[in-house]
């Protein structure tokens, strides 16, 4: 049986096939739904390297928000010291909250970035990029300007309140942060090789 011209056998890693007539040689730019160029067409020049700080910008402030939370351990002990209490962190009280805070805030963090990540996963193809990326960036920012509120606050009087506001914030900014990342990580698909290495750089 024969093929046909060699002309018109396209060559693959693993296979030869024959392409549908008349696909060869047509303009991408006339076929219908056709969203991105045709190999053939010459990519958007990234003049200044716009996109590739962009995105290296982006890999940073995706973990940024859970450097915040976990180096700031003075202040977390500051705020959840025992003031009444002339022994302070001897109490088990104490022990429990100020000692094992980080492990509280580890909990807080991986739990809700498995659920948001399935979330987003189900979600990618309802809600548009854009939204997802620009929701979880206002969520973040609402959640630092509380935690910033409350560095001024007397949280003495308080501290278990303190301590569970404190792990609802980080539940709401990991998983904010988990739709972020996902939904950038996807963003890079579209685009060349190199920017999903700059957005890999940005977040070691």
């Amino acid at each position: 049986m024969a093929l046909g011209s060699e002309d018109a056998v396209c060559h693959s890693s693993n296979s030869t096939y024959t392409p549908v007539s008349g696909s060869l040689g047509a303009d991408p730019e006339a076929l219908p739904g056709l969203d991105c160029p045709g190999p053939g067409l010459p990519r958007p020049e990234d003049r200044f390297n716009g996109a590739y700080v962009i995105f290296f910008c982006l890999g940073i402030g995706s973990l940024l928000p859970w450097n915040f939370f976990v180096t700031a351990k003075e202040y977390w002990a500051f705020k959840l010291r025992n003031c009444s209490s002339p022994a302070t962190g001897n109490s088990p009280e104490d022990t429990d909250i100020m000692n094992y805070f980080e492990s509280y805030l580890a909990v807080a963090s991986t739990v809700p970035a498995l659920l948001c990540l399935v979330v987003n996963f189900l979600l990618v193809n309802r809600i548009p990029v854009r939204v997802r990326v620009l929701a979880s960036l206002t969520v973040t920012l609402a959640i630092f300007v509380v935690m910033t509120v409350l560095v001024k606050v007397d949280t003495s009087s308080w501290r278990h309140g303190f301590f569970a506001v404190t792990i609802v914030c980080m539940v709401i900014v990991s998983g904010s942060s988990t739709i972020f990342s996902s939904s950038v990580y996807g963003l890079t698909g579209a685009f060349p090789m190199r920017n999903a290495q700059a957005l890999i750089s940005g977040t070691i």
